[in-house]
C-alpha cells in the first residue's frame, strides 16, 4: 500500500482549495467551508487545512476575517509586484496585453483540453445563455454583467498554462480598479457573445487551434473595448473599411476577396 506523506496531503489540499476558487466554483467574495468541512472533504487533518487557508492567504487569494470566516479575495494568486509593474502601462496597452493572452490560451486549450474540460466549457455556455452582455469584467454594479465569465476562465483552465492563467487574472484585477472605472465596457450583446463562445467552444471540440484563434480574435474585438467620455467606443485597432469586410467575410465563412 502506497504511504501518503505529509507534505503530498499538504500539496494535494493546496491544489485541491486552488481549483475551486481558480474555476469559480467558490466565487470572489464568497464564504468557503469551514476548517472542520474542509477536513472531511479532503480527507485529512485540520492543521493540514489549517495551512493550505494560511498558503492561499499569503498569495492573496483568501482572506479570513475573525468571527465570519474565510473569504474569498482573488481567482489567482495576486502580486504587488504585478499592481506596481502594470501601473506603468497605458489602459490601451494592458488590454492589448491581455487579448493577446485570450487569444493564446484558446489556442493552447484546442490543444490540450481533456473531455471534463469540454464538458465544463459546454455547460457555461449553457448557464450564460440570456445575460445581455459578455460578463468578462463586471463592468457594472448593477445587475447586468456583475458576474464573471466562467467561459473565459475555463478556457485557462483547459490550457493546461498556470502562467497564462495567472496573469490573466492579475490583468483582470488591475482594469478592475477605480482609475479605469468608467474607460471600459462589455459591448458584445448576449446575441453575439453566444454566437462567439459557441464558435470558440467548437473549435476547442475540434482541437481546432486554428479556428480558436481566429474566433477569439474575432470575439475580444467587442468584448472588453475602451470608451471615450462620451461612451463612444474607441477600436482596439485602426481598420479600413475594406480590411473589416474582410475580417466580417471570414467570420460568416464567406470568402473574402483580397485586392
Amino acid at each position: 500500500m502506497a504511504v501518503t506523506t505529509g507534505s503530498e496531503r499538504a500539496r494535494g489540499a493546496l491544489s485541491y482549495l486552488r481549483r475551486k476558487i481558480s474555476t469559480g466554483e467558490w466565487a470572489v467574495g464568497e464564504r468557503i467551508p469551514i476548517e472542520p468541512e474542509l477536513a472531511d472533504q479532503m480527507g485529512v487533518g485540520r492543521s493540514t487545512v489549517r495551512e493550505a487557508v494560511r498558503s492561499l492567504a499569503s498569495m492573496g487569494m483568501l482572506e479570513t476575517a475573525p468571527g465570519r470566516g474565510t473569504f474569498v479575495r482573488s481567482s489567482s494568486p495576486t502580486s504587488s509586484l504585478l499592481d506596481e509593474f502594470l501601473a506603468d502601462f497605458s489602459l490601451e496597452e494592458i488590454l492589448s496585453y491581455r487579448r493577446a493572452l485570450e487569444v493564446e490560451a484558446a489556442q493552447q486549450a484546442a490543444l490540450h483540453r481533456s473531455d471534463e474540460d469540454l464538458a465544463a466549457l459546454e455547460q457555461a455556455t449553457i448557464e450564460e445563455v440570456g445575460c445581455s452582455r459578455c460578463p468578462v469584467l463586471s463592468l457594472t454594479d448593477s445587475g447586468e454583467g456583475a458576474f464573471d465569465s466562467r467561459f473565459h476562465r475555463l478556457i485557462f483552465d483547459a490550457a493546461k498554462n498556470r502562467l497564462l492563467a495567472a496573469l490573466y487574472a492579475g490583468i483582470n484585477d488591475q482594469l478592475r480598479t477605480p482609475q479605469h472605472r468608467g474607460r471600459l465596457a462589455n459591448v458584445a450583446t448576449g446575441a453575439e457573445m453566444e454566437r462567439d463562445h459557441q464558435r470558440v467552444l467548437e473549435a476547442i471540440r475540434k482541437r481546432d487551434f486554428i479556428d480558436a484563434v481566429h474566433a477569439m480574435v474575432d470575439h475580444v474585438d467587442h468584448d472588453v473595448v475602451i470608451v471615450n467620455d462620451q461612451q463612444e467606443v474607441v477600436p482596439p485597432l485602426a481598420r479600413t473599411p475594406e480590411q473589416q469586410q474582410r475580417i466580417d467575410d471570414v467570420r460568416d465563412g464567406r470568402p473574402a476577396i483580397v485586392s
